[in-house]
């Protein structure tokens, strides 16, 4: 054997065996893999709803909602800016008309509308654009509206936002796998194996809005250190129970020498054992679920452990509820790489209920690189509005903390040292490595930016499919794919004998590799997906027809059988070639103009005509080297 053959032999091997560890997952499911297997390895293929069944939900972004927040916004901007500039209250109005993202300033002193424009125009270039006025007082008055690139922008920015705010809320609660894709200005959401007892509970989970808010944490207090000591003396044996812990967080502010104390609970997830009712009103039921002693375990964590331990110690002694102008935040605690412990936990909050500052008051956010922890945080920079107020806050705050709270999980709890008057907050990302922490602070980036989703979900349409029609499809589909597996079986190794093997043997490495790239790019497999799959082995045999004649051409003229093989598929290629890109142009369109089931087929017809031209032009040109090698002394092959 030369060396070129024994380094593509080698080659062909490590593609067969990246195929078979990627498809593993999808084949005896993960629970079945060790963790770190799982972690290498993650990808799993989707069957689409007409195979499995299921939830498919589309929303649309309501862009005028988004459009006059923001009007709103520059308007409290706008009369914070004249309040400053000690304008008489009585001499100015500024309001907020029924036309989309305007903004009218009527002034009874016309001389001062110069001044607004250019103040406008330099706080929000790119956001706002100048309009014609109208009415009696038009000669007094500036008027402005959002600009339709900016309004492109937020558009973008809130399908963006949306799309990783749904998917993160499914994949929490684990419904389902889900698939959450753009499609122009809607939303499409599908739910592969959702029954209809979990679809309401889906859609709620779907159609809460992301919501940021700045809170007060109550230092000292003693409701937490009544709790502390429950937890510790009094009601130690119930709070082992539910593997609740407690512990102190002390500081002691530099300027002031002032010494605080935020007493907390805290516990780990574990798995906890509940009734089959529970699990499936939990949504962590499942088919192959083997009930022990009328109970399974679903995944339970530290939050509701400690909300199930405050419930039953309020009901023991009503002086653990917790007063109405509190509120009990929680914080899910990541173990960095200095922690003695590398388990996640969650740890409370005991907060002012009332919420200071929302996020609809930021005006920007970037991530950065903190030099002196060599870790991403987010730099969010108020408006005039919320500069103002955040500036009120810290001051009020100045030596203890205060909770940023996204989606009502606390993000972080900073001690703030010193008023921030500058309208720029910084916010850590917590524990867990420096990538999962960049990933974490793009989202928030993205949460931020859009206003915590501004643009409210509208749901257009939904529509539930029955696992009895994905059951259908599957049986029919396996029945059409074996039968016509079959007979390209039958007919190669009839006609072709030997090198029909070899055809059938190019013929599941490409089948092989087809699906472990739909399943590596996380495309979902669809019956019109299996149809194209189907074609693709037709066009693949087709493919090898075409080398075959053409050797067979040759050995007629009476070349060697190695000549015959290298001028076979040295010719028949430009052949082989034209047909797989005039196809593929076919298909392209069928992508770029198709929905649903004709996009389905469009994009397992291109990944299969890829893998079909490599395999038919390079695969079996070395299974052929094998077997000329093989067989070199009697000079002949079966074709």
């Amino acid at each position: 054997m030369d060396r070129s053959l024994r380094w593509r032999s080698l080659f062909l091997l490590g593609i067969v065996a990246f195929c078979v560890l990627t498809l593993l997952p999808t084949v005896i499911g993960k629970k079945n893999l060790p963790n770190w297997y799982t972690h290498v390895f993650d990808k799993k293929m989707q069957l689409g709803l007409d195979l499995q069944g299921g939830l498919h939900i589309v929303y649309s972004i309501n862009l005028d909602k988004a459009l006059d927040d923001k009007a709103a916004e520059i308007k409290r901007d706008l009369e914070g800016h004249l309040e400053d500039a000690k304008v008489d209250p009585q001499t100015y109005k500024v309001t907020t008309p029924s036309a989309r993202g305007a903004i009218d300033v009527k002034m009874d002193d016309a001389s001062q509308l110069d001044e607004i424009r250019s103040y406008v125009k330099s706080s929000y270039s790119g956001i706002v654009v100048e309009r014609t006025c109208t009415g009696d007082d038009k000669d007094k008055m500036a008027c402005f509206g959002v600009s339709s690139d900016y309004a492109d922008r937020i558009k973008h920015n809130a399908l963006s936002q949306a799309i990783e705010t749904i998917r993160s809320r499914i994949d929490e609660k684990g419904v389902a796998e889900p698939t959450v894709v753009a499609k122009g200005d809607d939303i499409i959401v599908e739910l592969p194996g959702l029954d209809e007892e979990r679809i309401n509970e889906t859609k709620d989970i779907i159609a809460r809005t992301a919501k940021l808010e700045f809170k007060e944490v109550v230092s000292d207090d003693p409701f937490m250190s009544g709790l502390y000591r429950a937890v510790k003396k009094d009601e130690a044996a119930l709070a082992a129970q539910y593997g609740i812990d407690a512990e102190t967080d002390s500081w002691r502010h530099e300027d002031t020498g002032k010494t605080y104390s935020d007493y907390f609970v805290l516990a780990k997830d574990k798995p906890k054992a509940v009734t089959v009712d529970v699990a499936k009103d939990r949504g962590c039921w499942k088919d192959d679920m083997v009930p022990k002693d009328g109970l399974v375990y679903c995944p339970w964590t530290g939050r509701q452990y400690i909300e199930e331990f405050m419930a039953e110690l309020a009901k023991k002694d009503p002086k653990y509820v917790i007063p109405e102008d509190k509120q009990l935040a929680f914080e899910k605690v990541e173990p960095t790489s200095n922690s003695e412990n590398k388990e996640a936990f969650w740890r409370t909050y005991f907060l002012d209920a009332s919420t200071k500052l929302t996020g609809s008051t930021i005006k920007d956010a970037t991530v950065f690189w903190d030099p002196q922890t060599n870790r991403p945080e987010v730099l969010v920079e108020f408006g005039r509005y919320g500069t103002r107020v955040f500036g009120d806050l810290t001051t009020e705050q100045v030596g203890k903390k205060m909770a940023i709270i996204l989606d009502d999980v606390v993000k972080s709890a900073p001690v703030i040292q010193s008023a921030i008057t500058g309208g720029r907050s910084n916010i850590s990302m917590g524990g867990g490595n420096a990538d999962d922490q960049q990933k974490e602070a793009e989202a928030l980036v993205a949460v931020l930016k859009t206003g915590s989703l501004p643009a409210p979900l509208q749901e257009e349409s939904h529509a539930t499919l029955g696992p009895t029609l994905g059951q259908d499809a599957i049986q029919k589909t396996k029945v059409s794919f074996m039968l016509g597996v079959a007979l390209v079986l039958f007919i190669m190794i009839a006609i072709y004998r030997y090198s029909g093997l070899i055809a059938i043997g190019a013929l599941l490495i490409n089948l092989l590799i087809t699906i472990t790239a739909m399943a590596v790019f996380g495309a979902t497999l669809t019956l019109p997906g299996i149809a194209a799959l189907v074609l693709t082995v037709g066009m693949a045999v087709d493919g090898n027809i075409i080398i075959y004649e053409r050797i067979r051409d040759e050995l007629h003229l009476g070349k060697s059988v190695k000549g015959a093989v290298e001028i076979g598929f040295a010719r028949a290629f430009t052949t082989v070639l034209d047909g797989h890109v005039t196809t593929a142009a076919a298909g392209w369109v069928l992508l770029q103009y198709g929905s649903g089931p004709i996009q389905g087929f469009a994009v397992m017809l291109l990944v299969g005509i890829g893998t079909t031209l490599f395999t038919t032009t390079w695969v079996s040109r070395v299974f052929f080297d094998w077997y000329v090698a093989k067989n070199k002394q009697s000079g002949t092959i079966s074709i």
